[in-house]
C-alpha cells in the first residue's frame, strides 16, 4: 500500500531512533531480525498492545480526553472519506473485505461533511 513523504519521513526518524537505541544499548539490545517493527520499546523490545494500551491511557489522562488507540483508525478512515478519497480506497487501505464495513462502522459523518453536502444542495436548488 503506498503511503506519503510525511509518514516516510516518520519511519525514517523511527529507525534512525532505533538505530541509535541499538548502539547505546549494545549486547543487551533485544533485536528480533525476523519481527523488525516500527513500535519498540528503548531497548529493541516489541511493543505488545498491553503496552500501546497503557501508553494510549497515560496519554488521555494527561490530555484529559476520551480516546483509545483503536480510534486512530476511525479518524484516519473519516478524514480520507472527508477530503475526497474513495471509499473502496479507505476500505483497501484498512485492510476490511468490504466496503460496507468501512462505510458503516469507520466513518463518522463530521461537521464539514454535513456543511458540504448543504453547500452541494444549494449549489443545484438556486436553479428551482
Amino acid at each position: 500500500m503506498p503511503f506519503g513523504n510525511a509518514l516516510a519521513e516518520i519511519l525514517r526518524r523511527a529507525k534512525k531512533r532505533q538505530l541509535e537505541n541499538r548502539l547505546k544499548y549494545g549486547e543487551f539490545y533485544k533485536q528480533v531480525p525476523e519481527h523488525d517493527y516500527v513500535c519498540k520499546k528503548e531497548n529493541g523490545e516489541h511493543c505488545t498492545p498491553s503496552v500501546i494500551k497503557y501508553n494510549t491511557r497515560k496519554i488521555s489522562e494527561k490530555l484529559n480526553i476520551t480516546f483509545n488507540y483503536h480510534s486512530l483508525r476511525h479518524t484516519h478512515a473519516t478524514t480520507l472519506i472527508e477530503n475526497g478519497s474513495p471509499v473502496k480506497t479507505v476500505q483497501k487501505r484498512l485492510g476490511h473485505s468490504r466496503a460496507a464495513v468501512t462505510e458503516d462502522r469507520y466513518v463518522h459523518l463530521t461537521e464539514k461533511m454535513a456543511r458540504d453536502a448543504a453547500n452541494i444542495f444549494d449549489s443545484f436548488a438556486q436553479d428551482i
